[in-house]
């Protein structure tokens, strides 16, 4: 259904060993669109060899990734071309909102999170053209660029185990460390379904926060001499902030209460105004603000829950299981 040439469009459909109905669906969805390229893998492999294996199989110049629970909006994949002009550019991440927004308040929650972490944080990044997470939601890269570098994508190691979280950030990483430019543009819109129930959310989240600590590791070998004014001025200040948090909470929430007998209020009541500043923007750049009450439970939530999590990530970080299913 893309708005594009349909001769130069391909879709390659990866069943990686799935034990439900996937591969029967997808069988007759074959029948009607015969062109449909199907790799059906009896033993699962996990989402990295997937996306290499789209990747070696893929004919056209650009190839535009997309989990299995994602989707793009058929008007908007010229969008996501578009940026591709600019033969600097090596991919491109489109705006991702959760489609089952209105499912109950942990959803809620997630699609404010979701703006914030597309509209301005992707945002912000790409305006130095380098955004470091081209979202798995949907993604387009240069396939000239990529195959290359599949064979150290595929066998990359952290402490000594096979890196199996953090997929598409280390993808991007090797974009990035090849000297080409990632950007964000919110023209193309994608879709996908974000965690319903708080086992699942967590399971996320704790699998996030292994592969964002273990791809920021990595990028920050050579960052510095690639990017020296984003690393210093952004990303090592950030990736710095975001270690510490944990600590400071731990400390102005639990140790000054108990020992000093102190109220952090002062604490509180900055988190309180940088998320009003963020609930501003969205009111402004939305519009649709149905959801702009949930920024400060996001807020909330990730002061007093989240920021801890980090601790048993890295706890577990040589469980290298995949953790949301």
């Amino acid at each position: 259904e893309a708005d594009y040439p349909k001769n130069k469009i391909e879709v390659i459909v990866v069943n990686d060993g799935s034990t439900d109905r996937t591969l029967e669906i997808i069988m007759a969805l074959k029948k009607r669109l015969t062109e449909l390229v199907v790799v059906n893998w009896k033993k699962n492999r996990g989402k990295r060899e997937g996306m290499a294996e789209g990747f070696r199989m893929a004919k056209g110049e650009i190839v535009i990734q997309l989990d299995s629970d994602s989707y793009i909006d058929p008007k908007t994949i010229r969008s996501l071309i578009n940026p591709f002009i600019n033969p600097a550019v090596g991919g491109v991440c489109a705006h991702a909102d959760p489609e089952n927004s209105d499912k109950n308040w942990l959803t809620k929650i997630q699609a404010a999170y979701y703006f914030v972490s597309f509209k301005i944080q992707k945002a912000a990044e790409s305006t130095f053209h380098l955004v470091f997470c081209l979202s798995g939601c949907c993604s387009a890269y240069r396939k000239d660029i990529i195959l290359p570098i599949l064979n150290d994508f595929l066998s990359e190691k952290f402490l000594g185990l096979p890196v199996t979280w953090g997929d598409d950030r280390s993808l991007t990483n090797w974009v990035i460390k090849k000297g080409y430019k990632t950007v964000y543009t919110d023209e193309a819109k994608a879709y996908t379904l974000c965690p319903e129930n708080l086992k699942t959310f967590f399971k996320q989240q704790v699998r996030w926060k292994k592969g964002w600590f273990v791809n920021s590791i990595l990028i920050s070998k050579f960052l510095f001499r690639k990017q020296p004014f984003v690393a210093f001025t952004y990303f090592f200040p950030l990736f710095f902030i975001s270690l510490m948090t944990p600590f400071i909470a731990a400390r102005a929430l639990i140790y000054d209460p108990i020992i000093n007998g102190t109220v952090p209020f002062i604490y509180l009541l900055g988190i309180f105004l940088i998320t009003a500043l963020t609930v501003c923007y969205y009111r402004y750049v939305a519009r649709t603000n149905k959801y702009w009450p949930y920024i400060f439970i996001w807020s909330a939530i990730n002061t007093v829950v989240l920021s801890f999590i980090l601790f048993y990530a890295l706890a577990t970080l040589q469980n290298r299981k995949w953790g949301t299913r």
